[in-house]
């Protein structure tokens, strides 16, 4: 958050007011200066709507800006659906420029593989699905993990990570549903979430915009086929390899070269 400049002898009462003010109470001051309410309180919505489902499903199509060393821009696109269980796991099946990939979380470890290149690899997980998420984001890189925002167990306090401001700018039309815009600014990027404005408010675009690299690269996605309370078993999050896939050390992947970037 940025901090209100103070000013003359009656900014030293406020910083002492400020001083005194436990860690969430100055959050929720920044808060109330830097952010719509309205753009606040659609996010709150979708957050905690996210957070109490212990079970979903949803499709995902993404496209991620690519620049040249030449200065084109190419823009690179993939499918994927995910299924979510809170308390067991997850899986993605994902369609990208590299062929099918897949990523399963087992509640142990975190193993992917993708067809085309016949090559798995997997990783032990200590913790929930939040720390799952982490560390694919650090072997894979953010790159090819942008949606993963969603999936956190809280998923308002990731989004809100150095935010600056927050604006509302009014219901439009997403893939045919009515949807509230929000548009935020952090500290390296800005990003906008359409959230849907009929039923549950479930999320059904989200765009992140590099603020400072050259081009100002963007990946977004856009949801669809979104279905919560679906039955999961053990087999739900079983990882098999590939027939005849190798096995790698996670230690030499490259993200961007297993799962492909989109």
């Amino acid at each position: 958050m940025s901090r209100a400049i103070i000013k003359n002898g009656s900014g030293r009462a406020l910083r002492r007011v400020l001083a005194a003010l436990p860690l969430c109470a100055m959050s929720t001051f920044a808060l109330a200066q830097e952010v719509e309410p309205k753009a606040d309180e659609v996010l709150h919505a979708m957050s905690d709507y996210l957070a109490g489902l212990i079970t979903f499903t949803v499709t995902a199509d993404a496209a991620t800006d690519v620049l040249l060393r030449n200065g084109a821009k190419m823009q690179l696109t993939a499918t994927g659906t995910l299924v979510l269980d809170r308390e067991k796991g997850f899986r993605v099946v994902r369609e990208g420029p590299l062929g099918e990939s897949t990523i399963v979380f087992d509640g142990s470890a975190v193993s992917i593989s993708n067809s085309a290149l016949g090559v798995h690899f997997s990783i032990p997980v200590e913790g929930n699905i939040d720390q799952a998420i982490d560390e694919v984001r650090s072997v894979l890189g953010t790159e090819v993990t942008g949606g993963a925002d969603l999936l956190y167990a809280n998923p308002y306090e990731g989004l809100m990570f150095e935010v600056e401001t927050g604006q509302y700018l009014g219901e439009v039309t997403v893939g045919g549903v009515s949807a509230h815009h929000l548009f935020y600014r952090a500290k390296d990027i800005d990003w906008q979430l359409w959230v849907r404005s009929e039923g549950d408010p479930i999320p059904v675009k989200y765009v992140i915009t590099s603020k400072w690299m050259t081009a100002a690269p963007a990946f977004s996605v856009q949801l669809w086929n979104f279905e919560p309370g679906v039955t999961t078993d053990a087999n739900t999050f079983n990882f098999t390899p590939p027939e005849g896939s190798k096995e790698l050390d996670p230690a030499t992947i490259d993200g961007e070269n297993i799962i492909g970037e989109g």
